[in-house]
């Protein structure tokens, strides 16, 4: 392959690693909202209250995944700080 050819595989092979890090999240985020309403399902069979808990645990899922995604995002921002502050230096 030529050398024109190689810089275009950098952006490329940068693009991809980037999406499979965000598909990675979501990812996440439906096993988690699954295994909860999942649980919720068990434990509300067991009581009698399928219907309330399953949809309990889905939102509890969702809302747990929801503030890892949000914890990643600001530690992912600290330290893009981190590192503009030790290029300024």
């Amino acid at each position: 392959m030529s050398e024109e050819g190689k810089p275009a595989e950098e952006p490329r092979s940068e693009v991809i690693r980037v999406s499979a890090q965000y598909l990675g999240q979501g990812m996440t985020f439906a096993a988690s909202v699954a295994f909860f309403g999942w649980v919720g399902l068990k434990v509300g069979t067991f009581i009698g209250a399928e219907s309330l808990l399953t949809i309990l645990g889905a939102l509890l899922g969702g809302a747990v995944s929801w503030y890892s995604l949000i914890a990643r995002v600001k530690m992912r921002l600290r330290e893009g700080q981190g590192r503009e502050e030790s290029d300024e230096h």
